[in-house]
């Protein structure tokens, strides 16, 4: 069985991740991309992507995740110790090769068209 994750955007807890495919003239290309995230009151929320240099922006939006599995297995002295609690600060796109090497989404560019599975 996966691990579970929660994740926070600018320090929300955020219920849902939006991923898609991405298309390159209609067609798609294996890629995925987090788009939006859903926050409890306000609905879809889309946030940036930081594909911007860090030298010109700053990143609009602080999103961060934590392996609930892995945090749950902690020693309680262990917990205490970690100042953040467990939540780790990515990128979109790192957020994606996280939950994709922990086995939480699937993508199969063996048959096309390219599909991805959401476990």
């Amino acid at each position: 069985m996966p691990p579970q994750f929660s994740y926070r955007l600018n320090g929300t807890i955020v219920p849902m991740l939006y991923i898609v495919r991405e298309r390159v003239n209609g067609k798609l290309t294996g890629w995925m991309r987090l788009t939006a995230v859903w926050i409890d009151g306000v609905g879809r929320f889309t946030i940036d992507d930081d594909t911007h240099p860090w030298e010109f922006t700053f990143p609009q939006h602080v999103l961060e995740y934590r392996n609930e599995t892995e945090w749950e297995s902690l020693t309680p002295s262990a917990r205490q110790m970690d100042k953040q609690e467990g939540w780790r600060r990515v990128a979109p796109h790192e957020l994606l090769d996280i939950l994709e090497s922990a086995g939480v989404i699937h993508c199969c560019e063996s048959q096309a068209p390219t599909f991805c599975d959401f476990s």
